[in-house]
């Protein structure tokens, strides 16, 4: 039975199966230590509350922690009342367009707001903020949606939704890469819902759902090119590509084609 479960574990993660694992062994942890402390608090109440105390602060540290070092910043998406995304008073841009601008800028999550103003108008409809930040190389956008954004509106659906909690939180990360000039990519290296890891080989399937569900549809773009992983990232005209870089977004200057010169 390990043999034959280990390599479906296989089959489905790939050599993500090893970090799958670990974080599962992680939550079964924690998981022992709440049977502990509530078997604590029927041999002693007093010693079983302090202890259950002490272990909720613990993790609620440890989020808070990590979320503090990534530096995740709440952006609405707009879906819930059909409003763009709030961004910055100053354009981030602004330098680019410059005559004599650098060839790229670099942003912040918060600064970054109206550049992936168009990829998180494409989260589901129930999510009305997301929560964005960049990990090195990778952008990480989490936000609380309803099940029903993936099981539809049918009676079934609707049942289903419900018998699968209604709302949990769904989380995206992956590298953005430039598919040509005026579009680049997220492409979706981890997705997880409710904490649960979905596997890589059905990943694409739900990356697709998320497409078709959008809320707000992507700016009419021609998506030629896009990979069945990846959810689209429309650029501002004076940007020719995109990448996420030490934590930052990094956005390079569109140079414009140069004029062509009657021969003498």
């Amino acid at each position: 039975m390990l043999v034959v479960g280990g390599a479906a574990g296989y089959w489905l993660y790939g050599d993500r199966f090893p970090s799958v694992l670990s974080r599962a062994a992680s939550g079964a942890a924690d998981k022992v230590t709440d049977v502990a402390v509530r078997t604590s608090e029927r041999l002693d109440s007093q010693e079983g509350a302090r202890i259950a105390e002490e272990e909720a602060a613990r993790r609620q540290a440890a989020r808070i922690a990590r979320d503090s070092a990534l530096g995740w910043v709440t952006i609405r998406t707009g879906n819930a009342n059909g409003r763009s995304p709030a961004t910055r008073t100053a354009n981030p841009l602004a330098p680019l367009r410059r005559r004599n601008g650098p060839a790229y800028v670099s942003l912040s999550a918060a600064d970054a707001a109206g550049v992936l103003a168009p990829l998180l108008q494409q989260l589901p409809p129930s999510a009305g903020s997301a929560d964005v930040a960049f990990d090195r190389d990778q952008l990480l956008v989490r936000a609380a949606v309803a099940w029903r954004d993936f099981t539809g509106e049918s009676a079934f659906g609707a049942l289903l939704g419900q018998s699968l909690l209604g709302t949990d939180t769904l989380l995206l990360a992956g590298p953005v890469e430039p598919v040509r000039p005026g579009l680049a990519q997220l492409r979706i290296r981890d997705l997880r819902i409710g904490g649960l890891d979905v596997p890589p080989r059905a990943m694409s399937s739900l990356v697709e759902a998320l497409r078709r569900h959008a809320a707000v549809a992507p700016v009419e773009l021609d998506l030629t090119g896009l990979a069945a992983d990846a959810l689209p990232v429309p650029l501002p005209s004076i940007v020719s590509d995109a990448r996420v870089v030490n934590g930052k977004l990094t956005l390079y200057r569109a140079v414009p084609a140069a004029s062509s010169t009657p021969a003498k």
